[in-house]
């Protein structure tokens, strides 16, 4: 989802804590994250006086809305989980399902594709993608959704049954125009807005990314029904904000894409911005527009 700024959290006021709070290691890794996030650290949970809290628990980060909007206040807590999503059964990873035919997949014995989805929010469609053998760049521009993503990422890869799935993901906490227009720039020396083009936030082993088969984009669409989200997507919003750059997004993937850009979009929703999609593969409930880049350059 494209990035944070110092105002991020301008949404949401949000302090880090342990629960139980008398567990020693989960205080320590509070105190880092708190640290680490620049949020405030709490010897123990509350139950008012900020909108979320992010939980250092047993097993995992957990973000608990404790006020704020009450349609998302209290509740089950969120975190990034995959374990519901199936990648590892036949029916799992066939590449015939709607998100298989929109990569442009042929064979399962086809290389890995790379793919940068700059629009990582919760992570399931990268772990999906993953699950499908491609190689996947996860850019998400939230620090705190970035975080819980990295904590999902850990948990994967201490589970035996998904660990080569885990193994495919890489994450970058970074707005994804700004990564793509540096990677533009890479490619044709060409900076098309050097002021923005971020130069310093780029991990080492990027390098697979620099060359993107696929890039991958499912930014926020206006809702047209009340409460038609779930409360997981309705935090993202409170988080994140409208994706009022979507458009500006779509036209950096174009440019560095080798293969194609797939839009993820309602199945009735509009398209994004003013360009025909070359294909379209639909599913239950969403589809997936796919534009070939040399045809819309």
């Amino acid at each position: 989802m494209p990035t944070a700024n110092p105002s991020s959290f301008a949404a949401l006021s949000v302090a880090v804590c342990a629960d139980p709070a008398t567990d020693e290691s989960l205080l320590r890794a509070a105190a880092r994250l708190s640290v680490d996030l620049n949020l405030p650290f709490l010897e123990a949970p509350v139950k008012t006086g900020v909108d979320a809290l992010l939980v250092a628990a047993h097993g995992r980060l957990e973000l608990r809305m404790i006020g704020g909007d009450p349609i998302t206040r209290g509740g089950r807590a969120l975190f990034a989980d995959w374990s519901k999503l199936d990648v590892t059964s036949a029916q799992g990873k066939r590449i015939k399902q709607p998100i298989g035919k929109a990569l442009g997949i042929k064979k399962a014995s086809d290389p890995p594709l790379t793919v940068i989805d700059a629009t990582a929010g919760w992570g399931e469609d990268s772990w999906l993608m993953a699950g499908l053998g491609c190689e996947v760049l996860m850019v998400e521009r939230n620090r705190i959704l970035a975080t819980l993503l990295r904590d999902a990422m850990l948990r994967s890869a201490t589970d035996p049954a998904v660990l080569q799935v885990a193994a495919r993901l890489t994450l970058v906490q970074t707005n994804a125009i700004h990564l793509l227009r540096r990677i533009a720039y890479q490619h044709t020396g060409h900076a098309h807005d050097t002021s923005k083009i971020a130069l310093d936030d780029l991990p080492e082993n990027l390098e697979v990314f620099m060359h993107p088969d696929v890039v991958f984009l499912d930014p926020m669409f206006p809702l047209r029904k009340k409460g038609a989200e779930g409360k997981p997507m309705k935090v993202v919003r409170q988080l994140v904000g409208g994706d009022d750059d979507s458009s500006q997004l779509l036209d950096a993937a174009l440019r560095v894409a080798g293969k194609r850009v797939i839009v993820k979009r309602p199945l009735h929703g509009e398209p994004l911005g003013e360009r025909e999609a070359d294909v379209t593969f639909e599913g239950k409930s969403m589809r997936y527009d796919v534009y070939l880049p040399a045809q819309v350059k």
